[in-house]
């Protein structure tokens, strides 16, 4: 570090401790990286007026600063400031369109009122129009991609339950984990010859058990783009039965759908440990709470597809799509879905599914289902 740095550095320290700015002097010479890491000091100390006039600074002095202006967007959203907060927001986007803090940020303010922009002084130059409507098309565009455009080169397949945990159990005693096994070994074989371009991974390949969170966490380690979790059915009234398709989202889409994800949630207790430690501010969970809603609607996307797909090749009622607060999907950091391929508590799907020419049929109407994915998006 050179001597003005040094000294610069040292002002700061001054400025900080005496609760206000170094005088002019000493600021004279600063770059838009002192005055950003000053502003930055100050925001954490609460100053915010003072923050944002360092940063104001700063951004003018180098107006491609990406940091200098998210730290300035943050300054105004302290003081309440909403419609310059989102500007400068706009701007970091405008720099680095692919800044997920800045998109989080803009989509949280968004959702509440901004207030009405101030009356301009004077008319915007061409070029200053030309520059709002490209910041205004950025911003569109991001806003508008489409869960079509979703490519997927990488799958997980996921056998529930297993081990000491059977899952729902038929009148004959027919074990869920060992049919859903079954299945996705049959479907990865299947899709391996279909989408050969196509890497698909198993969560598990054994009758073990295997936590709802480690589950998820496969997928998330292998960077997967689609994560499918393989269940079946059961009631308590026989007569239930067909198959449906479900995605991930906070509430149940029926009390049907709040007794499945309630069933299929409750060996959470057997899970360890907690994924958030109090008092600890997590931002790649913050990112990931921000960007879930996305997954979620892709996910709801691809189960209409794979819904469809079933629908049109097994004689089986077709039973729709729903959504409800899976543990399994919820932590998924890509679309997914979960199946209930029928009912192991009706006496006449179990003794389909007895069947291992039923499950192969199963096991191709499932893999054509993710084959019309690979291609055309989700």
């Amino acid at each position: 570090m050179d001597k003005r740095r040094r000294m610069l550095l040292k002002a700061m320290a001054m400025g900080m401790g005496a609760g206000c700015l170094a005088p002019a002097a000493a600021w004279a010479n600063a770059t838009a990286f002192d005055l950003s890491l000053r502003g930055q000091d100050l925001l954490a100390r609460g100053e915010t007026q003072a923050a944002i006039d360092v940063l104001k600074r700063a951004a003018s002095m180098d107006s491609g600063n990406e940091w200098a202006w998210g730290l300035l967007g943050r300054a105004y959203y302290q003081a309440g400031d909403m419609r310059r907060a989102v500007d400068s927001f706009k701007r970091v986007l405008k720099i680095n369109p692919g800044d997920t803090y800045s998109r989080m940020m803009m989509d949280m303010i968004t959702q509440k009122p901004v207030p009405p922009a101030e009356k301009e002084q004077k008319p915007l130059s061409p070029l200053e129009k030309n520059a709002r409507e490209e910041e205004e098309r950025i911003f569109s565009r991001l806003e508008s991609k489409s869960g079509l455009e979703y490519q997927i080169r990488r799958i997980v397949l996921d056998a529930g339950h297993g081990g000491f945990d059977p899952g729902a159990v038929g009148p004959s005693g027919l074990q869920e984990k060992n049919i859903v096994l079954d299945l996705v070994r049959r479907t990865s074989r299947i899709l391996n010859k279909k989408a050969p371009n196509v890497h698909v991974y198993l969560s598990r390949t054994e009758d073990y058990y295997m936590p709802l969170s480690d589950r998820t966490t496969t997928a998330n380690q292998y960077n997967a783009d689609l994560f499918v979790s393989f269940h079946i059915n059961a009631n308590s009234n026989p007569r239930a039965h067909g198959m449906e398709t479900y995605f991930c989202s906070e509430k149940a889409s029926s009390k049907e759908a709040a007794r499945v994800a309630k069933f299929e949630n409750s060996v959470i207790k057997y899970d360890k440990g907690s994924l958030v430690h109090k008092g600890y501010v997590n931002i790649e969970e913050i990112l990931f709470l921000f960007e879930r809603k996305s997954y979620w609607r892709t996910g709801g996307e691809a189960a209409g597809r794979m819904q469809k797909a079933l629908a049109g090749g097994m004689d089986l009622r077709n039973r729709g799509v729903h959504s409800a607060n899976f543990y399994v999907l919820r932590r998924a950091r890509m679309p997914s879905i979960l199946l209930e391929t029928g009912f192991i508590s009706n006496p006449r799907e179990e003794e389909l599914l007895k069947k291992a020419d039923f499950r192969e049929r199963l096991a191709v109407e499932i893999a054509s289902g993710m084959e019309k994915m690979i291609r055309g998006g989700v």
